[in-house]
């Protein structure tokens, strides 16, 4: 993964430091994520076994370990492995799909086949379930602390001398300035097709007709030959018959919504009605994501480059600042209202376009999200020759980093690749 390939949607860089370059993510062991719950616990996955808080209850709780496989896919692998419907298994957050993390997950409704020994746990190469407990509560987005990190950042074209001294100044500059910038994560948007916010933007538009046929059919050049023909051929055709015909097995999506399409002709509609719930949540979080992070942008070029200063709209809270990020229950004040209607007016929506009660429904209604994050206990564990490469170097760093922000960012910070 190089962090530059979709940095149009990202915000400046808020460092001066000169970047190491580099890339992340080459193997999956490399990117090591672990949740933090109460007491400061890590769940790192490298652990054997862990000391689950909480009394005891009906909520089978257990640390999902998961290696190259997204979080929504281990969760259907579980249901199924386990016989359990879907949606009775919780999780606080998503994790990064290349990567190797560990997280807490609850389920409901199994407790007697647990007691009774018919719950095994799953021992798959990308798949583990460690520590398995009854619990009281059951698991909800936002429960945890934060996330640890450990990572590994190779193909570095400095010597390990060069990269230490840059990485320790750009740790420096973050803690001068109080933080960097809590704009979204390039993979909020998606590595290989940066689209989600595309789909989102026509569907809080009303235009479900392109934003299916942006889904299915837009094509990038990262993908195989036969994902792209398939692809190019419903873009020009919207054909669903056909490009069923040719779309590969393995995505789902795409075929869940042209199998939908073509049962009900030209019944958009329906065919994404046909996605889980969560899912469609997915398009609309990522076009406020998108608008967030184009907020931040102009706040910066325009306003005030401070994390410490408040502009007006804005709102202070524990010397956090936090700012709009727009939704149907959202209001806006004085600059900020500044800013997002410059940002409307380039994006050709309105305030009006998040205030439908389906988009409300589907997670559109707003909030208030800080503009900065500060890592905590960010360490140089390890500056090396990259083995495997010629003159080129490696670096292992450490950080922990607030639910909700993404080490991405902070790494892009470290690298400066575009």
């Amino acid at each position: 993964m190089n962090l530059s390939k979709s940095s149009f949607l990202l915000t400046p860089f808020f460092t001066k430091t000169e970047g190491i370059g580099g890339k992340i993510k080459q193997n999956a062991e490399d990117f090591v994520v672990g949740e933090i719950i109460d007491d400061d616990y890590i769940l790192d996955p490298r652990m054997n076994s862990f000391e689950l808080p909480g009394r005891k209850g009906m909520f089978l709780h257990f640390v999902l370990v998961k290696q190259d496989i997204d979080t929504s896919n281990a969760l259907d692998w579980i249901a199924k492995l386990w016989n359990v419907p879907r949606n009775y298994i919780s999780i606080a957050g998503s994790k990064d799909k290349k990567a190797l993390t560990g997280q807490r997950v609850s389920v409901w409704g199994i407790k007697k086949q647990f007691e009774e020994g018919k719950i095994e746990k799953i021992n798959l190469p990308k798949i583990k379930t460690k520590s398995l407990c009854m619990k009281l509560n059951e698991i909800r987005l936002g429960n945890l602390k934060g996330n640890f990190f450990d990572i590994v950042i190779r193909d570095i074209p400095f010597s390990p001398e060069e990269t230490k001294k840059r990485i320790q100044s750009c740790i420096q500059e973050i803690e001068k300035k109080g933080g960097i910038l809590n704009s979204f994560g390039s993979q909020r948007f998606g590595d290989i097709r940066p689209i989600t916010h595309l789909v989102g933007k026509e569907i809080i538009k009303g235009n479900l007709r392109e934003a299916l046929r942006i889904y299915v059919g837009k094509v990038f050049k990262e993908e195989p030959d036969e994902t792209k023909t398939a692809r190019e051929l419903y873009w020009e055709t919207e054909d669903p018959k056909i490009t069923l015909n040719l779309l590969p097995k393995h995505l789902k999506i795409e075929k869940k919504l042209l199998y939908s399409l073509e049962k009900r002709k030209n019944d958009y509609l329906q065919a994404f009605s046909s996605l889980p719930f969560q899912f469609q949540k997915l398009f609309i979080h990522a076009y406020q994501s998108f608008l967030f992070n184009r907020y931040l942008t102009l706040r910066v070029e325009n306003y005030s480059k401070s994390l410490k200063e408040v502009i007006e709209g804005e709102k202070k809270e524990d010397n956090v600042i936090y700012a709009p990020l727009i939704g149907g229950k959202i209001r806006l004040f004085k600059q900020t209202k500044e800013i997002y209607d410059q940002i409307f007016e380039e994006q050709g929506v309105n305030l009006n376009n998040f205030q439908q009660p389906s988009i409300i429904k589907m997670g559109g209604k707003g909030t208030l999200r800080s503009i900065g994050f500060v890592p905590h206990k960010t360490t140089i564990l390890e500056v090396t020759q990259d083995e495997g490469t010629e003159m080129k170097t490696k670096a292992r760093i450490s950080f922990q980093i607030q639910k909700g922000s993404y080490a991405t960012v902070l790494l892009r910070e470290f690298m400066k690749n575009n």
